[in-house]
């Protein structure tokens, strides 16, 4: 059930801040209610999913403070892991970097209805930032990247429509940092990621719809 509420939290089926009452998605996801808070408990471990004390659990809704120090942390965490990556990575790395890119690019990359993006361009997406550690060597760094990676995500589908998403040259920056990447180059590499996170947070944040206020709901977890 784990996986299949993750998709479907990252599909914005819920919006931020919607509570997750247990029995209900047990009943959706035809399973126990144990089964199910296990899920939400352990996504609430990802910051997919915020659980408040007497009140159950509820979509993450973070405010802009909390997603730009999120997005620093991601920053941190890519320009080591991606140093690591290009002293470590050798010339068969490179090519599935390639590949990855490859296939990313040649992956539509939105829906029309509704306007987000669409999730085989998301996976083709996190499989090539994922790619890009890959050879670092770290296993709970690129764990931690994926979960940041995850969040933004979840955001980023909340903020696909606006116009500053829609005109936002994203092929462009995937293939800056691939080039750097494959150039060797460890600081322009680290430098573009760095930018392209950024590009993310000042799409969020110009779209409106991080929330920092908070959501009454059914206290009753069941």
């Amino acid at each position: 059930m784990g996986n299949r509420l993750r998709t479907d939290i990252l599909a914005v089926t819920w919006p931020a801040g919607a509570k997750l009452s247990v029995r209900p998605l047990s009943e959706r996801y035809n399973t126990s209610t144990t089964v199910a808070r296990e899920a939400l408990s352990h996504l609430a471990g990802d910051w997919l999913v915020q659980l408040k004390p007497n009140r159950g659990f509820f979509v993450t809704d973070l405010g802009a403070t909390e997603l730009t120090d999120l997005t620093e942390l991601r920053c941190r965490v890519e320009e080591f892991g991606i140093a690591l990556a290009i002293e470590r990575g050798d010339l068969a790395w490179e090519s599935q970097l390639i590949a990855a890119h490859h296939m990313m690019e040649g992956t539509p990359r939105r829906n029309l209805s509704p306007d987000r993006i669409a999730t085989t361009w998301s996976d083709a997406h996190s499989l090539f930032h994922a790619m890009l550690l890959e050879p670092c060597g770290l296993d709970h760094l690129k764990s931690l990247a994926k979960t940041l990676a995850d969040i933004t995500l979840f955001y980023r589908q909340l903020a696909a429509s606006t116009h500053e998403a829609v005109m936002r040259n994203v092929a462009s920056e995937h293939t800056g940092i691939l080039n750097a990447t494959l150039a060797r180059d460890t600081v322009k590499a680290g430098q573009l990621l760095r930018e392209h996170y950024s590009k993310s947070l000042k799409v969020i944040i110009a779209s409106g719809v991080l929330h920092a206020g908070d959501h009454q709901g059914d206290d009753n977890d069941d």
